[in-house]
């Protein structure tokens, strides 16, 4: 081989040329081209339901064996390619990362594998286990930069290559995470350095795609909140949501665990409430109602194993803060002040916090803490110091005392030095008891003093003469002459299942703090409901109007009946109507009678015609009617504007006449007379002098008559 050929072969793939002949010429393409892509069609894997619940059929299994083994065929072909024509297939051959990506997204997680073994058919674990191996092994060489000195590209160009032709994705990190994490933690690990360290892009990508898994988290609680609020849930319903969840815990969990830089986005996201949160309210939940309905299920053990990974996961995501105050960095503080806040924002999950302080010891965590940064707010420390701190286990009670000792205990010369510190607790308890229960023996006291550490116990025991049952051990005590008081079932359902009980009224149907929808009431805000809530609906309340209403109809029933009238039906029907006119006319805001006489009066012009003293006598109570006769104002306006042009020009108006002003002329297609024509264009051209465009005065003109404005 030459010099220059050698050369050639040891350049990078994004840099080397082949030789290629076609139809007789030879010319140089580069190696990353589509003419060096295998034409193959690739098979796509297709998978079948299992869940460990329902059977497979033989036939649908038998089908898969087949398909499956075209698969691991294409599989092996796709290895075994050059590497410029691996590449090249990948890029330029759409079905070669199908088909790849197909398994990713059909192989079964690896909580379902060990449900393969349980199958009748022989060929399905062999087969499986070689798919999963060779699709592995592509996905090795798909994120590998340098093959050999003569098979390898550029970092900066491959960086490029996976992230603008899709071959690496964000869903594709978390289907290999999911389907191979648990084997192969190391080349994983690997693979995602690798990855994030030549595209920076894929971070940002990350964020977004653990942004989604956290809202899959809401999106389960929403679905437990809804779906097991009704009592009559299918056991299949709790099934579905617990893969639902295990699948995307599994998820979370192995990034945090194989990746530093992704444990590190965890921790800028603040997935420490969110794990606590699902933690809380879908585990346990799920948990409880699994239990309720099959104590068998084998999902009960799954969900277990996640509650311990969950807590494990909290607790990597949350060293990330320590480790920032260990460096010693500039954001120290803040980091401590993350670090306490974490904590007090998870107090509100109870069971997670219970479990984790049971877990771990958080007593070394808040040291650091002090001690790396010193200025840290101290109230917030001890109360984190507190909720967080272990449950030190009870001392067993101390055996009887012989009779001396107990003499030589109740004499006052042996107390004080003699008596080591508990027994001084003791004592001292004993003396404030029988100051309180005097006519108590006071080796009974004593032993009742010493099995219980709380003092007001120790007094309800005594008062309620309970000290010969069970002890907070469980253990009955020695005196055998009063019943034993089983444990309550609750209590060990509660005490495994890590829920605590809220109060004494767990369980009831309005207990606001373990149901979500209570009878009654609840009082949100200011006032009660159906009361005004603020100072104007207090001014505008219109409520007594509705209460006295129906006492004032009571008035408008009496009807003044004349002795001589034969009609009293026409009577009471036009009393009733004068009621209603008046009712409405109130409501709308109209004029009263008592207005309306003083407009009467009070008009200079008013000068009634014989037609409206005939109208009135026609209706005898024309002030309450519903409005005034629309042509009784019209005419009475007219006489009202004659009357001022009299008084002024002491002639009546004398308007143009018809035939002069006239602007319609004759029929269409008769022809028009010049004055005709000459009135029109008058009337064009003068329309807006003495326009008629004053509308709110008409309006209110109407509205003061009881008529309605157009």
């Amino acid at each position: 081989m030459s010099d220059k050929n050698k050369d050639d072969a040891t350049l990078p793939l994004n840099l080397k040329k082949i030789a290629h002949t076609e139809n007789g010429v030879q010319r140089s393409v580069a190696a990353l081209h589509t003419t060096w892509k295998d034409e193959r069609c690739f098979t796509k894997y297709t998978a079948f339901l299992v869940n460990g619940e329902e059977p497979v059929g033989d036939a649908l299994l038998e089908q898969w064996a087949n398909e499956t083994e075209w698969f691991i065929k294409d599989m092996k072909h796709l290895l075994n390619l050059e590497y410029h024509k691996f590449w090249s297939t990948i890029v330029h051959n759409a079905t070669a990362l199908e088909s790849v990506v197909s398994f990713m997204q059909n192989a079964l997680p690896f909580y379902l594998v060990p449900v393969l073994k349980a199958l009748d058919n022989e060929r399905v674990l062999p087969l499986y286990t070689a798919a999963h191996a060779h699709v592995f092994r592509v996905i090795c060489r798909l994120t590998t930069v340098r093959e050999s000195g003569t098979c390898w590209m550029e970092p900066e160009f491959y960086g490029k290559l996976v992230y603008k032709h899709f071959i690496v994705t964000v869903p594709f990190l978390f289907d290999l995470i999911s389907v191979y994490s648990r084997d192969n933690d190391a080349q994983i690990a690997r693979i995602l350095d690798t990855v994030l360290q030549l595209q920076p892009k894929y971070i940002q990508d990350l964020k977004h795609g653990l942004s989604y898994l956290l809202n899959a988290f809401n999106i389960i609680q929403t679905r437990c909140e809804s779906e097991l609020a009704d009592a009559t849930v299918s056991e299949a319903t709790l099934n579905d949501l617990t893969l639902y969840a295990q699948d995307c815990s599994s998820v979370l969990v192995q990034l945090v665990t194989v990746s530093p830089t992704l444990r590190t986005i965890c921790a800028e996201l603040g997935v420490e409430f969110a794990l606590s949160n699902f933690y809380d309210n879908v585990l346990i939940v799920l948990y409880r109602n699994i239990h309720e309905v099959n104590r068998q299920s084998h999902y009960l053990a799954a969900l277990n194993d996640m509650r311990v990974e969950l807590l494990e996961t909290f607790r990597s995501v949350l060293s990330v803060q320590l480790e920032k105050i260990m460096d010693g960095s500039g954001d120290s503080l803040l980091a401590a002040d993350r670090f306490i806040g974490i904590l007090t924002e998870c107090l509100a999950n109870s069971v997670f916090v219970g479990d984790y302080k049971s877990l771990y010891d958080i007593e070394d965590d808040l040291a650091i803490v002090q001690v790396g940064y010193q200025s840290v707010d101290q109230v917030k420390y001890d109360f984190i110091q507190k909720a967080y701190a272990r449950e030190r286990p009870k001392q067993p009670a101390a055996p009887a005392a012989s009779a001396e000792q107990q003499e030589r205990d109740e004499s006052p010369a042996n107390d004080g030095a003699s008596l080591s510190e508990e027994e001084q607790r003791v004592e001292q308890n004993v003396r404030y008891i029988m100051e309180l229960l005097p006519d108590l023996a006071v080796e009974q006291v004593r032993k009742v003093v010493r099995a219980y550490d709380n003092v007001e116990q120790a007094v309800s025991v005594l008062l309620e003469q309970d000290h010969a049952a069970s002890g907070p051990s469980g253990v009955p005590s020695s005196g055998g002459d009063q019943p034993h008081i089983p444990a309550d079932p609750l209590d060990e359902f509660y005490l495994r299942t890590g829920i605590d009980r809220l109060n004494i009224y767990d369980g009831d149907e309005f207990d606001v703090m373990v149901n979500d929808k209570v009878k009654g009431i609840i009082k949100k805000g200011k006032g009660m409901p159906g009361q005004p809530r603020t100072l104007t609906e207090l001014l505008d309340d219109k409520s007594h109007v509705q209460q006295m209403r129906h006492f004032y109809r009571k008035y408008d029933l009496i009807a003044e009946q004349e002795p001589d009238d034969d009609d009293e039906y026409d009577d009471s029907f036009e009393a009733m109507a004068e009621s209603e006119s008046r009712h409405v006319k109130v409501a709308k805001g109209a004029r009263n009678a008592l207005a309306d006489a003083v407009d009467a009066e009070s008009s200079e012009e008013e000068q009634e015609s014989e037609e409206e003293q005939s109208e009135q006598g026609a209706n005898r109570n024309g002030a309450m009617a519903f409005c005034e006769n629309p042509e009784l104002a019209r005419k009475r306006y007219e006489e009202r504007l004659n009357s001022k042009y009299l008084r002024r020009h002491g002639s009546a108006a004398a308007g143009p006449s018809p035939k002069e002003a006239d602007v319609r002329g004759k029929p269409k297609g008769q022809g028009q007379d010049a004055k005709v024509l000459l009135n029109r264009r008058h009337k064009n051209e003068h329309k807006a002098t003495s326009g008629n465009h004053n509308r709110k005065q008409g309006a209110s003109y109407k509205r003061n008559r009881g008529m309605l404005p157009s």
